[in-house]
């Protein structure tokens, strides 16, 4: 997979990244800190992500991939001419958030994520030193072809109830080139104090109840988003888009205060994701990702207050 600076032209939600070793670079693999957890924290604290190299299986990942696309063929949304594990999608066929694929009924994927003797599990216990809680919400993303990329935002405006000190971990369930597309973050986003006394105050199910009129009193409420202008965000917040071409079994672990979205997908092929979030099980949990039935953002995890 390409490690030149040399890169080809990067696309989300439409828009062509702008060019130049001063706004797009790659992320820098830190696999190496997995032999030196004070490594990792230091990377952590500087950079706000951990690019973790071969740390899953790759069966475990390819079992969950397969599963996936399984259910979809049962759906019908997969060409039945091509190979199942290229995961070709119907003509006509337009998918991105599949969130209930990825629930109890997919054994294979909370096997690869929740696992306790898992390599992620395993991980994060030895990073945060302490048992580990997981949300039981799984995001898991199916992105058909198209400018459909994921805007610009931070996790902190949809899952800041609880402990801050929550990460993300985001798993490629499948290689995926710069074709396919895959995660971007703004480098040093995290340290924009404005940005986080502004938009990293906000709860996106929060909703004035003197305010009949609100959005957010909606189940669809407010989408969280910075822009869907990648070179917007990044002339304002400065810095550079890193992106990668990840293989099966690599990892990218983030913090709720970085800035990041999604590539769009060039390709032929669906592009399969997931998000799965980490944290110590002694602190504040976010209650609308935790139980048997998740309430997410569905109007029980609603909250009123006075604007």
């Amino acid at each position: 997979m390409a490690t030149s600076l040399a890169l080809p032209a990067m696309r989300s939600c439409g828009h062509t990244l702008d060019e130049g070793e001063d706004k797009l670079g790659l992320l820098t693999s830190t696999h190496d800190a997995l032999a030196n957890m004070d490594l990792a924290r230091e990377r952590m604290e500087q950079d706000n992500y951990l690019l973790l190299r071969g740390l899953l299986e790759k069966e475990d990942v390819l079992a969950a991939r397969r599963h996936i696309l399984e259910q979809l063929a049962a759906e019908e949304q997969l060409d039945p001419s091509a190979p199942l594990m290229q995961g070709v999608p119907r003509p006509g066929a337009q998918m991105t958030f599949r969130p209930e694929l990825a629930q109890k009924n997919n054994p294979p994927l909370q096997h690869l994520l929740y696992n306790p003797e898992g390599s992620l599990m395993r991980f994060f216990a030895t990073f945060l030193k302490g048992a580990i809680l997981h949300f039981d919400f799984t995001w898991l993303r199916c992105i058909s072809p198209g400018n459909n990329g994921t805007p610009s935002h931070c996790d902190i405006v949809y899952m800041g109830r609880g402990t801050h000190s929550l990460y993300t971990a985001w798993v490629p369930l499948g290689e995926t080139d710069f074709n396919l597309g895959g995660l971007m973050i703004l480098e040093g986003s995290h340290r924009n104090e404005r940005l986080r006394g502004t938009y990293g105050q906000r709860d996106v199910d929060q909703y004035c109840s003197n305010r009949p009129d609100d959005p957010a009193r909606t189940a669809s409420g407010l989408n969280g988003w910075l822009s869907d202008d990648p070179n917007h965000i990044r002339r304002q917040l400065g810095g550079r888009w890193l992106t990668a071409e990840y293989n099966v079994g690599d990892v990218v672990i983030f913090s709720m205060h970085l800035v990041h979205g999604g590539m769009d997908n060039r390709s032929e092929r669906l592009r399969l994701s997931s998000d799965s979030r980490y944290q110590l099980a002694g602190e504040p949990v976010d209650e609308r990702w935790i139980g048997e039935n998740p309430p997410g953002h569905g109007t029980a995890g609603k909250r009123g207050r006075i604007c």
